[in-house]
């Protein structure tokens, strides 16, 4: 199934997939599959059989996991989370006793589309698979040539900077495309100096959360309300 993108009206194709029977006992397995037409089941649209028989005998294994594969729409998911990946450049940036730090350092996000994943198909769309702060150097070869340019401007109106995650979607086969998406949040605030409460693990809260393992209720109302530069680690 291809990525779409709906806010700037990008379709992005899919690679070619790998032909490779999901019955993990597959007769033919060790001869491979490269003159044989393979079959989608027609459910999720996601694995591929090279025979009714295999599909017959994996059926036990794949309904605990077959769903009808949701739109891949990488903008409308990304701005559903858009808060707590605000709150997550908060944390991770140490906003309050280090603003200088949104001048170094964006959030990097590596997602990888749920229809790649053996297991596990769900009603979102992506997964993610990791997050971690890397420098502006780290990431010249994707960035504006001058990334800092909006952050100057919000700095010398007395606010903090503005905040860059990227998001790298990875398609999980070979000469599959990396995809690279950008979101910017302001901070207007004024830098306070203060050093909150430290919280550790905002990378396993948001990932958790994102990826439907960790109920939003159980959170703190400070995640979708407007930020307030706690500190992490």
């Amino acid at each position: 199934m291809p990525v779409i993108d709906s806010r700037y009206g990008i379709y992005i194709k899919d690679s070619k997939p790998v032909k490779v029977c999901q019955w993990i006992d597959c007769p033919d397995a060790e001869i491979g599959y490269e003159d044989r037409k393979m079959k989608m089941c027609a459910r999720c649209n996601v694995v591929r059989y090279c025979s009714k028989s295999c599909q017959r005998l994996d059926w036990s294994e794949h309904k605990l996991y077959c769903q009808i594969s949701p739109i891949m729409d990488i903008a409308e998911w990304m701005e559903r989370h858009e808060s707590l990946f605000r709150w997550a450049l908060i944390e991770g940036l140490r906003l309050r006793s280090k603003p200088s730090n949104i001048f170094q350092y964006v959030l990097l996000v590596e997602i990888t589309r749920m229809d790649r994943l053996m297991k596990g198909v769900a009603p979102s769309p992506f997964f993610v698979e990791s997050m971690r702060l890397k420098k502006f150097s780290d990431m010249e070869a994707f960035m504006t040539p001058d990334p800092c340019k909006d952050s100057r401007k919000i700095m010398e109106a007395g606010g903090i900077g503005q905040g860059i995650v990227v998001f790298q979607v990875s398609d999980r086969r070979p000469g599959g495309y990396t995809l690279f998406r950008f979101q910017y949040h302001d901070f207007h605030e004024k830098p306070s100096g203060e050093e909150g409460p430290s919280r550790t693990g905002w990378e396993n809260v948001t990932m958790g959360v994102v990826n439907g393992e960790i109920p939003i209720s159980l959170l703190s109302r400070r995640i979708e309300g407007p930020p307030d530069a706690a500190s992490s680690k």
